[in-house]
């Protein structure tokens, strides 16, 4: 039996000899770990901290970076502190604050090495306007009443005419003061516009109206609020007509119904309409100082009762014009008052007496001419 199955399966081999074909080989089967065998744990490495310098190294990057701009900002800057591309002087140029020119330095020529610090390293420069002037604006009615030098109306007669409209064509050495109704100054010499702080007419288009005054009252006149419109309504009519007529001088009558600080008003209103005043009774008015001070008023006319030559005299002193011309007038009743007033008048430089025998200011008779 055993050779038996020895043949057969020589047999076998050789048939599988004789005739070969193709045997897919089997894949192998994993080999199976025994289930008894523990496998060992196997400790990790242990983990590494992470580096700070890249960090830091940014950090530095970036404050390099930013250095170097701040150092290109600020030498662009010096560069234009030093060399200002400016055709001329402007608001922060020194010249601009200084009444006498100064000359532009370079700064480069203080500096020794040929270098200076940056602006901010400093101060304050040397040339630097270090206070700013302040400009004080006062009313331009004042400017245009700065009297000139060597008054025009000193040592000349007066002819005190506002009671007539026919004042004649004047005389060169004379002042002719002309009526309320005058159109025109006369041909010749110096001519003073009368003008009125009343309602010469008494219209009732200037109101409202006060009723303190004598003097109105008398010729019939409205004594106008100084706190009401009509006030400066009033004067702004006198100055416009009397601006356009030609006159250079006026009179404001009836001051003394009024405060000095209103008289003064209408003086600073005329002057800005380039109209000098000639003061009426300044000592009646309270406040004589202030307003025979005023630049503005460039004579004074004083009636009867109204003061002496000795009280204007002091009264032009101590308004700071010794040599005011001051011219004293009367008619009617008035000529003996005239004649005491010429005789106190000879003592003193620039003041006249003239006597009107032709009713109220009509005509004008000299009694001391001005010396």
């Amino acid at each position: 039996m055993a050779s038996l199955a020895v043949a057969v399966s020589a047999g076998r081999t050789a048939a599988r000899v004789q005739y070969p074909h193709r045997v897919t080989p089997r894949p192998t089967p994993p080999v199976a770990r025994p289930l008894h065998r523990v496998v060992p744990l196997q400790r990790s490495a242990p983990r590494q901290q992470p580096s700070i310098f890249p960090t830091v190294l940014f950090v530095l990057k970036l404050f390099a970076s930013i250095l170097a701009g701040a150092a290109l900002t600020l030498a662009l800057w010096d560069n234009v502190w030093k060399r200002p591309h400016r055709s001329g002087p402007g608001i922060y140029d020194p010249a601009f604050y200084s009444a006498a020119p100064q000359s532009k330095i370079d700064r480069q020529e203080r500096s020794t090495a040929g270098w200076e610090p940056p602006w901010y390293e400093r101060g304050i420069p040397e040339n630097y306007p270090r206070r700013v002037r302040t400009v004080m604006f006062a009313p331009p009615t004042r400017h245009a009443a700065v009297p000139l030098p060597g008054n025009p109306l000193a040592g000349k007669p007066l002819r005190y005419l506002i009671g007539t409209d026919a004042a004649g064509a004047g005389h060169d050495s004379e002042v002719t003061v002309l009526s309320y109704n005058a159109a025109a100054p006369v041909k010749r010499g110096i001519s003073i516009a009368y003008g009125n702080l009343f309602d010469e007419r008494n219209t009732g288009q200037y109101g409202p109206y006060l009723h303190t005054s004598d003097t109105a009252k008398q010729y019939n006149e409205g004594q106008i609020d100084p706190r009401g419109p009509g006030w400066e309504k009033n004067l702004r009519e006198q100055f416009e007509r009397r601006k356009k007529q030609g006159f250079e001088y006026i009179e404001l009558d009836n001051p003394d119904a009024y405060s000095a600080k209103d008289v003064i008003s209408a003086i600073d209103l005329a002057a800005s309409y380039g109209l000098k005043i000639i003061a009426k009774n300044p000592l009646l008015v309270k406040g004589a100082v202030a307003y025979m001070a005023h630049p503005n008023v460039h004579g004074a006319i004083v009636e009867k009762g109204a003061g002496n030559p000795k009280e204007m005299d002091a009264l032009r002193k101590k308004a700071g014009k010794p040599a005011l011309p001051v011219w004293f007038v009367a008619f009617g009743s008035g000529r003996s008052w005239a004649g005491s007033i010429a005789d106190a008048a000879k003592q003193y430089r620039h003041m006249g007496v003239t006597y009107s025998s032709a009713g109220e200011y009509g005509n004008a008779i000299d009694i001391v001419p001005p010396a």
